[in-house]
């Protein structure tokens, strides 16, 4: 039994994105291991040989997504229309530049470009990682995840962790509330004040923890509506009015947390975490 001066919290919400800037799953249960929420960011879209994100394409917010089982993934439109899609390593494969590293991908053919080109006007490619791969990210404050072996499309930290106090917080000086979702998380955690995720080292669970590698820094993509692929300049405008840090690594807009995971285990909404 934890002594009255330990801090807790509990997992709200969990969330996987099995194709990265598309819309994702809510999840009651996930496993999570040092490579993080299990099946998240298996596939990747590219366009002029170059991958792509929600930032330059908001409408891929429409597309949404579900892992089915290790090789297989759904992907829906609000139409009603879908398409089933089995993970291939038989693609054409090339070479792109993520975050500064080269890495192979193979094409996921033409029947799933087809598919989510129409749904976001725009000609894209899907592809999937030929293997993994060292991640160099060579800033000091990522120290705990630079050179570690990465097999999924995570922009940096393989966890992405966000508080329910923060958002309320945020909301409080908006006119008009946004939800969780604008800001893609993995983990929510609820039982800590508004931003104590940027105080803790560590959040253990039974058998596994997650290690607080650094602030996640936020962009444009927190203006889209996770549902429509609209872009306004909320919330993004009013947290850089009070979150922002100097001299910060992608603009320096501050909620959320990375983290690394040690150990693995089936994890579930309403499971508690305790704060180190």
């Amino acid at each position: 039994m934890a002594s009255s001066s330990t801090v807790t919290c509990t997992i709200t919400a969990l969330y996987s994105y099995p194709v990265k800037s598309c819309r994702g799953t809510s999840l009651d249960t996930a496993n999570v291991s040092s490579a993080g929420i299990e099946g998240d960011r298996q596939l990747l879209v590219v366009k002029d040989e170059k991958f792509i994100n929600q930032v330059r394409l908001p409408k891929l917010a429409t597309v949404a997504t579900r892992r089915v089982d290790a090789g297989t993934i759904e992907f829906g439109l609000d139409t009603g229309d879908a398409l089933v899609h089995d993970v291939t390593d038989d693609g054409v494969e090339s070479t792109i530049d993520f975050y500064g590293n080269e890495v192979a991908v193979v094409d996921q053919g033409d029947e799933l470009a087809e598919f989510v080109s129409r749904a976001i006007g725009s000609g894209v490619r899907i592809a999937a990682l030929k293997g993994s791969f060292r991640r160099s990210v060579p800033l000091e404050e990522f120290a705990l995840v630079d050179g570690t072996d990465q097999s999924r499309f995570v922009d940096v930290a393989p966890v992405l962790v966000t508080n329910t106090s923060s958002l309320a917080d945020l909301n409080s000086r908006l006119e008009v509330s946004v939800p969780m979702q604008r800001f893609r998380p993995n983990i929510v955690i609820e039982g800590l004040g508004a931003f104590g995720e940027d105080d803790v080292s560590a959040l253990e669970g039974d058998g596994w923890r997650l290690l607080r590698a650094t602030h996640c820094e936020r962009c444009a993509v927190t203006c889209t509506d996770q549902k429509t692929g609209e872009r306004s300049s909320e919330p993004l405008a009013t947290l850089a009015s009070y979150r922002r840090r100097e001299n910060g690594y992608a603009g320096g807009v501050m909620f959320g947390a990375y983290m690394a995971v040690q150990g693995s285990a089936t994890i579930r909404v309403g499971d508690t975490l305790t704060v180190a």
